[in-house]
């Protein structure tokens, strides 16, 4: 039994499961920085750390929808919450920014897919907008961004952070 799992072991290792490989760092590079662009643009300052999930760990944020993520292409989630700077009280923005192995993939998971009276967020980037949601794809990313405790009060911080993230990711 010890030698399996030694086994193990080395094939994980060896497979770049003990970490971050460049490959990994530079995706989680470049992720954050479209987050810090958009937080920039959109005056808001980021509330704690970003949490990052793998394909390993996917299910312990999206337990019911991780399964779809996972066999269209999903790479990496980066989850964090932000607030306009000098808000107060509790409400916050989460947006949570999927980096999935193709522009195909990412729109893959979005359903359904945006009206064709959606807003139009960058060139050939249209989002679906509700009160409690925007979400749209914009090449190998899906993007979620969900307002807390307070879907009107968050509204504007909801849509220049969506704007500032399609762009970006058009940009890049």
């Amino acid at each position: 039994m010890r030698h399996a799992i030694t086994l193990t072991a080395a094939v994980l290792l060896a497979a770049g499961c003990e970490g971050p490989g460049p490959l990994q760092e530079a995706e989680q590079a470049a992720m954050t920085a479209l987050l810090n662009r958009a937080a920039r643009a959109a005056d808001a300052r980021r509330v704690g750390e970003v949490t990052w999930y793998t394909p390993e760990t996917l299910y312990d944020y999206i337990d019911g929808q991780a399964e779809e993520f996972l066999q269209a292409g999903f790479h990496r989630l980066a989850h964090s919450e932000y607030r306009a700077k000098g808000a107060t009280g509790d409400a916050y923005v989460e947006v949570d920014l999927y980096r999935m192995a193709s522009a195909e993939a990412a729109g893959a998971v979005m359903e359904p897919p945006p009206p064709d009276d959606a807003l139009q967020l960058a060139p050939g980037v249209q989002a679906y907008r509700a009160e409690t949601l925007c979400e749209f794809a914009a090449g190998p990313y899906y993007v979620r961004i969900t307002p807390r405790l307070d879907a009107a009060g968050q509204a504007g911080l909801v849509d220049v952070l969506a704007r500032a993230l399609a762009t970006g990711i058009k940009a890049d």
